[in-house]
Order: structure tokens, then sequence, then C-alpha cells
């Protein structure tokens, strides 16, 4: 199995990019709250993993026309059409949905090839978070007052995406495998149709259908992989853009291709010291060598906004060294040209 991995930082230098809403414990109720976690003795403001990936999902209809899968709602839940063939982001992204009526329920699942963490500040909230006290005055009387919290700080995330499975649809009766229904088991009218339009989409492809798996072929699976890692050259979303613009893209972001789903840049690589925020070269070329014989192929593409993080360059020079000396090719460039570079070779995987 190979993954393909990677590790972003987003700079937020005055942002409010997920909010956890009015804070209910204040008695006029009118503080409006970032989300943050604990971690030791410190708070640490996040955007949640889904909002990351609801960016990604949009960028990825805006910049690469995907026709996202339709979302449907009954009672309480909210889940998409369940069809990978159809709807790209269904096959990178997952779903879960069941299929119900009467006594029957069928549930089909997905695990989502496409994995990310959330992305977390690097500076504590008594670093990066401050709070803006503001009045609403453009109507008669008095003016109503307000706070919101807003933050300045650096966001780490990471991901890995599962190359193997992109374009793969497994029909194996376990949670999170049983991607398909088998037609003989839809006793549903409605359902019975849905199924014979996107097999019979999938025989218009030349997907390769058998009784436990369907796979798409090559040139698709190969196009939904890199315009997803693509994508995140053009990332866009966030609450609070009105008033608190931040630029979501990458400033710095390290690439690999593993065999298996290790990801060795989640680790502290890049870490807060005394209020700074530290690239440890050392860290890296440590990790990398752990995972040696993971790294295939023995290439590692790290990109950096030429504006930000000025004092990283020489370190990243170090890390250049060390690893090539190791036999690890390392391509240190710009954030664009990282992503480029690491999706042809992501093409190169698919033949």
């Amino acid at each position: 199995m190979r993954f393909a991995v990677g590790m972003v930082l987003i700079d937020a230098p005055h942002s409010a990019l997920n909010m956890l809403g009015i804070d209910e414990s204040l008695p006029d109720r009118n503080v409006t709250r970032v989300k943050k976690f604990r971690r030791g003795g410190k708070s640490y403001p996040y955007v949640s993993p889904q909002a990351w990936r609801y960016w990604w999902r949009k960028t990825l209809e805006e910049h690469f026309n995907w026709n996202l899968s339709p979302l449907f709602r009954e009672q309480k839940q909210v889940f998409t059409a369940a069809n990978p063939v159809e709807y790209p982001d269904d096959d990178v992204f997952g779903y879960m949905r069941a299929f119900k009526k009467g006594n029957t329920n069928i549930t089909v699942t997905r695990v989502s090839p496409l994995k990310n963490t959330p992305l977390i500040s690097l500076l504590p909230d008594r670093s990066s978070v401050t709070v803006d006290e503001g009045y609403a005055s453009r109507h008669e009387g008095d003016p109503v007052p307000y706070s919101q919290e807003f933050y300045s700080t650096v966001l780490k995330g990471a991901f890995s995406l599962d190359l193997d499975s992109v374009g793969r649809f497994t029909i194996i009766d376990k949670a999170g495998f049983k991607n398909l229904l088998r037609e003989d088991e839809i006793s549903l009218k409605d359902v019975k149709s849905e199924y014979r339009k996107m097999a019979e989409k999938a025989k218009k492809l030349g997907v390769q259908m058998n009784e436990r798996e369907w796979i798409m072929p090559a040139e698709i699976r190969k196009k939904r992989a890199v315009e997803t890692l693509k994508a995140l050259r053009y990332l866009f979303g966030g609450a609070k853009q009105t008033q608190y613009l931040t630029d979501v893209t990458p400033k710095f972001i390290i690439l690999a291709m593993m065999e298996g789903g290790i990801n060795p840049f989640i680790s502290d690589i890049v870490y807060e010291d005394r209020g700074e925020i530290v690239f440890d070269g050392e860290a890296l070329v440590s990790r990398i060598l752990e995972f040696k014989e993971l790294l295939n192929p023995k290439k590692i593409f790290i990109g950096k906004d030429k504006g930000f993080m000025k004092e990283w360059e020489e370190e990243l020079r170090k890390v250049e060294e060390e690893l090539e000396n190791e036999g690890i090719e390392v391509e240190v460039t710009t954030v664009g040209d990282a992503i480029e570079k690491f999706a042809k070779e992501v093409e190169a995987y698919y033949g």
C-alpha cells in the first residue's frame, strides 16, 4: 500500500477561521470564542478536521470542476449519494449511508482514502489569542457591545492519501469496506434503480467489476489523486473572512510517498519555543532515516514561501545535505513547485 503523506503550515496572522460560537457561560452572552483544546497546562486554538476537509472539497469543486456528491437529509442524519463512480468526492473523502425502508436497512460505508489531522496552532492561546471589543451602532438607540476572539499564529496540519484505495471500491461485509451493495441484496425498488445507473456508468467508464471489488481505470484514479494533492496549492475557506481575511494556502509543506500508513511529519518537527516557532531540521532527518526503508521513492519535497520564516533557510540546506548523504533526494523549492513535482511522482505511481 502506497500513501502520499504530507505536513502543511498555514500562516494565520489575524484570523478566526473556525469558531466555537457564543460563550453561553457568560451572563451577557455576547462573546464569540475560537475553538481551543487543552494539552498539558496550555490551550491551543485549532481548526476542526471537518472544516479543513470542507475547504479541501470546495477547492476541488472550484478549481478542478469536481462534481460534488449531493447531500440528503433524513431526520437528524445527513449523507451523500454514496456513489464513488459518479462523484469523485465520495471516492476520496469516503461516506456512510443507510438505505432504509420498513424492515429493510442496508448500510454502505467507505473509509476515506484521504485522512487529515485538525489544523492546530503552534502557539498557545496566551501567546496568540486576543479579544476584539466591538459595538453595533448602525441602528437607532444605544450601541450594543459584543466581543469576538481571534488569533495570530501558524497552524500545523498533516494528511495521508491512500493511493491504492483511490478508485478502488470493496464489497466486503465489514464496517468501512462495504463500499457498494450487491444487486441481489437490494430489495428496495428505488435503491435498485440507483444501483443499476451506477453499474451502467461503471461499465461505460471501463471499471473492472467482480464480486469483491470494483476498480476504476488508472487514468481516472490518477486524475482524482493528483487533483486532490494539487488542490492544496489553491486551498481557500474559513470563517470570518469578511473581517479577518486570511490566505489559507500553505506557506510551508513537506511531501513524500511511504509504504504503509505512517506519516513521519506529524511529530514535533516544528514547535513553539519561548514564543518563537522553531523548525528542527535534526528531528526531520531523524524521522526520515527512522523510516527510510518505507520511503518510496527515496525523495522528499519541501516547499517554502520565500517570505515565510526566512531564518529557516540555513536549516533546510543542512537537511538537504544530510539526507542526500544518506541516498535520499531532497527538493527544496517553493510551495507550488513542490506540490507540482510531487504530483508527477504520484502520476508515475499509477503508470
